[in-house]
């Protein structure tokens, strides 16, 4: 016998192998195929390898023969019984993959339209090879179909279906219970007596006993209404590659056609499920019409009906699913259509009806449905108002049921799989720059298949980068702390690394050549810079520090019978700007580091008639050492005897250590030191020569603290009468200070008789003991004998000598 292979064969061949594949996929997601195991035949010789057909194995099969005899002898029909291990209720769905010789059930698939497609097709299904189906219970025939009568294979309980491959199965649903399925290939009319052999290919019948957790359809139909052989055969209409609806492939489509048809008809394609869904399943259909169509309101002819088994569960227009879903349709681009039948179905049908008078190709592309679990809730807060900090990451919460998984994209389609959690489980985002949007679907644990995606908006709140110098040198005893370093910003904070890392507190200490991190902190959303101010530090040995020295000058004490000095020399205009020491004087008015200093007269000026007006220009030694001067500066000295620095401010030396020794000097006082080493603290000294212990006051050997200065009116103030500059204060003898007086006296320049009572030698000299702005040798208060009662008052000089030489400044030189 020769074997004639039609094409449909030699398609189903060829996919056997994938088939075994995607079976073995369906396998893995849970679902239990339950097989016949069993099986009766008509007679041995009218079937090949029966037992290929309760195998198992949807890749074998047992070869059903029939033959129409030769002039009426040798002609029979054969069958093969399938017996399942148990009684299956009623409306149980079971399918029994088979392949005729004749292409008789590509013609069936199409439903009510099978005999006119028979016809498109060049056969009758009356034609050479038949076929009947029959479900039983036993011997009792619960349900019958006849390949000849298309009609019956287009009901609920009966019908043939294809696969993604092109395959065929016959779907079987009696409405009473069923143990078996006998499938009988049969001779037609037309081979009557021509003893033709026809083959009929029986793979395995199955029943789904735990319906697939994953959703892709596994079958297909089609049907139609109101057509005609010439529309199906002339006009296009139809379904074109139904299986494409079902193949998983997204590029792919089947197609529901009209043609241009003016009459009230309609098509339809029916997608099945292996066993039911669950009621809070949705569906996802994807379709395409083009934009000819849309215009002309097609949508309102275009219908979904859900059921399961026999039961309508829900029936809806298209047009209501978009508005229901906020959704819009675009000619030529493909639409995802959420279906939420709200009740357990198993299968889903598209109606697509003609629209009467309308002159363009009624087309419909049908890129199938896929089952997949309700898509995700938001509920929590903060994710429905997600707020998110630039450089930083959020976690996102959806909500599903505990037998899925939510998944997370970039993309509302296709784009970048970020992450799969648990049903409220955190999504942690990667690294947010800038507003964004991310998408979340939920899926069956291991199934492919998942819910259309839910948005949830991400705003990403923004803080600028802080400013300031990068650099910055600080004191290393003065205390320094982390909320001494300064940007340009408020509300900052310091971080030890350039992103995460650890938070400084204001109150710690900072550390030489570290790296400080600053980033503005928002006070309203909590937000930081996504890029962080580096801020290096140095700690420097030597550093600025605040000088508050007090101190009095016995001449400018005078006369006044307070604390408070005369400023005789300011109101007379005598100050000069620059400041007046140097070593030409003396090598004690050597600078180190000073001499450059300077002021205005507004700054002599600013505070006439206070405490605070100027008096004269002091010399202040900075002392490593008692006797090693490690810097100097030049000062003003106000009437209360303030020391403020020559710009009107507070006296700030920079480049100090943090202990040392101070001394103040005068042009023509003696200066005096603190006994005792200052130490800085929060960045200043202070010392006060006016309220200071003589045991506080550093003195010569041979001399005490009390030697050092002089008390006048209740305070103590330095020792005027040094004329000279020198270290001594002296009246007679030689380098006496009385001659420096004659001297300024008899040669100034007003003086042109050169007399010693000369009374009008004005100006800034160093004779003017007294301060008042001019120096007199002769007269009442002269500066002679304010010299002379220094020398003959002071405590060391007991025997009351004018020419006393031991009135020494107690400084070491």
């Amino acid at each position: 016998m020769i074997l004639n292979i039609t094409p449909n064969q030699l398609k189903t061949l060829t996919f056997f192998f994938v088939f075994a594949l995607f079976s073995l996929s369906q396998e893995t997601q849970a679902q239990t195929r339950v097989y016949a195991n069993a099986a009766t035949i008509s007679n041995a010789s009218h079937v090949d390898n029966p037992a290929n057909a309760y195998d198992g194995n949807l890749a074998t099969f047992a070869n059903v023969k029939t033959n129409s005899g030769l002039l009426g002898l040798g002609a029979y029909n054969g069958y093969i019984e399938l017996q399942f291990p148990s009684t299956l209720p009623a409306n149980t769905t079971s399918y029994v993959k088979i392949q005729t010789e004749d292409d008789l059930l590509n013609a069936l698939l199409g439903g009510s339209l099978g005999g006119l497609l028979a016809d498109v097709l060049g056969l009758v299904l009356t034609g050479s090879q038949e076929f009947t189906v029959q479900a039983r219970n036993g011997s009792t025939i619960i349900v019958q179909g006849d390949s000849q009568d298309g009609g019956e294979f287009a009901t609920d309980q009966l019908t043939i279906v294809t696969d993604p491959n092109g395959d065929y199965f016959i779907r079987v649903t009696p409405t009473a219970a069923y143990d078996r399925i006998r499938i009988i290939n049969r001779s037609g009319v037309s081979l009557l007596g021509l003893g033709v052999e026809k083959d009929m290919f029986v793979y395995d019948a199955y029943y789904v006993e735990n319906p697939a957790n994953c959703g892709t359809a596994a079958f297909t139909s089609y049907s139609g209404s109101g057509l005609t052989l010439d529309l199906l055969d002339l006009g296009g209409a139809g379904v074109q590659n139904p299986e494409f609806a079902i193949d998983s492939d997204e590029s792919t489509f089947s197609t529901l056609s009209m043609g241009v048809v003016g009459v009230g008809s309609s098509i339809e394609q029916t997608v099945y499920f292996e066993g039911e869904s669950i009621s809070s399943d949705e569906f996802t259909m994807q379709i395409r019409l083009a934009q000819t169509l849309l215009d002309a309101n097609v949508i309102n002819s275009i219908s979904v009906q859900s059921y399961n088994g026999a039961t309508l569960v829900q029936d809806v227009s298209l047009s209501t699913l978009l508005t229901l879903n906020l959704l819009s349709l675009n000619g030529g681009e493909i639409t995802s259509i959420p279906l939420t039948p709200g009740a357990p179905i198993d299968r889903i049908t598209l109606t697509f009806e003609s629209v009467i008078g309308l002159s363009v190709s009624q087309n419909l592309d049908f890129f199938g449905v896929v089952r997949t679990a309700a898509r995700p809730e938001i509920t929590d807060p903060d994710t429905l108002d997600a707020q998110g900090c630039e450089g930083s990451t959020i976690d996102l919460f959806a909500d599903t049921d505990v037998a899925n998984e939510l998944r997370w994209y970039d993309a509302e389609e296709d784009g970048n799989l970020l992450a799969t959690v648990a049903s409220g489980d955190p999504f942690t985002t990667p690294t947010l720059m800038t507003d964004v949007t991310y998408y979340v679907a939920a899926a069956r644990i291991g199934c492919p298949e998942e819910s259309l995606r839910i948005a949830v908006d991400v705003t990403v709140n923004s803080v600028a980068t802080p400013t300031g110098d990068a650099a910055q040198s600080f004191c290393s005893y003065g205390g320094a702390t982390v909320g001494d370093l300064i940007v340009n910003e408020s509300n900052v904070v310091f971080y030890d690394a350039d992103t995460a890392g650890n938070q400084y507190l204001d109150t710690d200490a900072l550390t030489d050549g570290t790296v400080y991190y600053a980033a503005i902190q928002d006070a309203v959303t909590g937000c930081e810079s996504a890029t962080r101010f580096a801020i290096t530090v140095t700690l420097d040995d030597l550093c600025d520090v605040t000088l508050n020295v007090k101190v009095l000058l016995q001449g400018a004490l005078y006369g006044t019978g307070t604390a408070i000095m005369r400023d005789d020399l300011r109101t007379q205009g005598l100050i000069p700007v620059n400041q007046p020491y140097d070593d030409s004087m003396d090598a004690r008015f050597t600078h180190v580091g000073g001499g450059s200093e300077t002021t205005t007269n507004t700054i002599i000026n600013t505070n006439a008639g206070t405490s605070d007006a100027i008096v004269d220009w002091i010399f202040i030694e900075i002392r490593d050492t008692p006797t090693n001067v490690f810097k100097t500066v030049s000062a003003l000295l106000q009437r209360d005897g303030d020391v403020i620095a020559s710009d009107g401010g507070p006296l700030v030396v920079s480049g100090l250590p943090e202990t040392f020794y101070i001394s103040v000097k005068h042009r023509n006082h003696f200066g005096a030191m603190g006994l005792n080493a200052l130490t800085v603290l929060n960045s200043e000294v202070t010392i006060d020569f006016t309220t200071i212990d003589d045991a506080d006051l550093y003195s010569l050997s041979g001399f005490t603290g009390s030697n050092a200065m002089v008390t006048v009116n209740s305070v103590k103030a330095l020792y005027s009468g040094n004329a000279n500059y020198d270290d001594h204060v002296k009246y007679d003898g030689a380098a006496n200070d009385r001659q420096v007086l004659a001297s300024q006296v008899l040669n100034h320049e007003l003086n042109t008789n050169q007399v010693l009572n000369f009374s009008s030698a004005t100006g800034y000299l160093s004779g003017d003991v007294n301060m008042d702005g001019k120096v007199l040798y002769d007269g009442a208060g002269n500066e002679r004998v304010i010299i002379q009662n220094i020398i003959l008052t002071y405590p060391l000089n007991t025997n009351g000598l004018s020419n006393y030489n031991g009135m020494v400044e107690q400084i070491p030189q």
